[in-house]
């Protein structure tokens, strides 16, 4: 069976939130500040896409 948008949606989300989560788990590897500071930013755009997905989420009604 075909996935809906909303299905899609779903599964964007749970992708974003996922990659904050291996992003946030590769800065603490590292010690050097400005490698972990740009990981971070990564992360925190990533995470800034979850949230205009859920946006999109909620918006479709």
């Amino acid at each position: 069976m075909p996935e809906t948008f909303k299905d899609m949606v779903w599964d964007a989300i749970a992708d974003e939130i996922g990659a904050v989560a291996m992003y946030a788990n590769m800065a603490n590897m590292v010690d050097n500040f400005t490698l972990k500071t740009l990981i971070l930013s990564i992360a925190g755009d990533e995470y800034g896409h979850a949230k205009t997905w859920i946006a999109i989420y909620v918006l479709d009604d």
